[in-house]
């Protein structure tokens, strides 16, 4: 996830290759594709492969009348995981909104050794999501859709200047919902495009978990991401 971000796609982290799929779309839609490959998964503020680095990519699909639909697979520490998602989004006068739903599937049962992985990773997930935005800052809520998941919230705050993007993600937790003892956690990133195709962030998180005396805690050294993306037209 996740991760990498346009309105339409709020919860990816990076972006990844899917083959070419040619399919009957009716008039004024669009079918595309990405590819992307980078050192790490930055995830919310963590690294989802801590050996090495992450390829993904998507296939999608986008109505004019602001209904999209696509799937989103990348790699991850011992194993993948894949997106489902669909749903509408546009803009008025300035203002911008999205609303989605996202399946979110992990095949192999693996722990990554990320303790914010429990509760969105190796096992299937899902997720509304919903983002307001207005000019350069926007607002997005990633609200957990499973049952007595209502703990599992998460938002970000951001903003684009230029070439430059500032985000401020936490999470809405209960005590003892990720680890047993962690309640609080949040992470700010910065964000460079150079070009439409490379990309840099470092991200810095924060928990009230001493990463010194409990090997559940979060990383919260500043995490560096490179990431190469390349898009297509079906």
């Amino acid at each position: 996830m996740k991760l990498k971000n346009k309105i339409t796609s709020l919860a990816i982290a990076s972006v990844l290759s899917a083959p070419a799929v040619m399919v009957s779309a009716p008039a004024h839609a669009e079918m595309s594709a990405s590819f992307a490959a980078a050192n790490m998964y930055l995830w919310r503020g963590q690294n989802l492969t801590k050996d090495g680095a992450a390829i993904s990519g998507s296939i999608d699909y986008g109505h004019e009348s602001g209904f999209y639909a696509g799937a989103w697979t990348s790699t991850e520490t011992e194993g993948h995981e894949t997106d489902l998602y669909l749903g509408f989004g546009g803009e008025m006068e300035g203002f911008s909104y999205d609303v989605s739903y996202w399946k979110y599937l992990y095949p192999e049962d693996v722990d990554s050794g990320t303790s914010l992985q429990v509760d969105l990773g190796d096992n299937d997930a899902s997720e509304f999501v919903i983002g307001l935005g207005y000019g350069p800052v926007s607002f997005t809520a990633y609200m957990a859709a499973e049952s007595g998941s209502d703990d599992n919230n998460y938002y970000t705050i951001s903003g684009d200047m230029g070439q430059f993007s500032l985000t401020y993600g936490f999470w809405d937790l209960e005590k003892g919902s990720i680890t047993g003892a962690q309640d609080e956690y949040s992470h700010i990133q910065l964000g460079y495009a150079a070009t439409d195709e490379l990309s840099f962030a470092v991200s810095i998180a924060s928990s009230d978990l001493d990463s010194n005396s409990d090997t559940s805690a979060v990383e919260e050294d500043p995490l560096f991401m490179v990431m190469y993306s390349k898009s297509f037209d079906l």
